[in-house]
């Protein structure tokens, strides 16, 4: 009989698997990761938003978003400019480029993408 945590530990591997599959997949037919997708449609969303407000609202940490930023910010789909209340601080908008890229990942992503995605609070129990 295998141990609880085995099992646990067993399941997030499969899930972490799956993820990397997914990525590599998406990355390499459409140009885009799942975090850049879900960057995107967070600036989709909320157009002019700071750097620290899109961290938040996506759930990750500044340094992985500021590496994340500069790579979409490459690739022309995104602008990173200055507050015009307060050119100390930035904002984020998608560019025309960015918005097509969302349009491409959605379409492209429902052919690639799972029906349902494990959720780890299911892979914990």
């Amino acid at each position: 009989m295998s141990h609880p945590l085995s099992q646990r530990v067993s399941r997030l591997v499969k899930i972490s698997l799956a993820f990397h599959n997914i990525n590599k997949t998406l990355e390499s037919e459409i140009g885009l990761s799942l975090v850049q997708y879900h960057l995107l449609h967070h600036l989709r969303d909320r157009p002019g938003i700071s750097p620290q407000v899109l961290a938040k609202v996506a759930g990750m940490h500044a340094s992985t978003l500021t590496q994340s930023l500069k790579r979409l910010s490459k690739k022309g789909l995104l602008y990173v400019g200055d507050d015009p209340k307060d050119s100390r601080k930035k904002l984020i908008t998608l560019t025309a480029s960015g918005k097509a890229a969302i349009d491409r990942f959605e379409a492209m992503a429902e052919q690639i993408l799972p029906p349902s995605a494990p959720s780890i609070d299911s892979a914990n129990h």
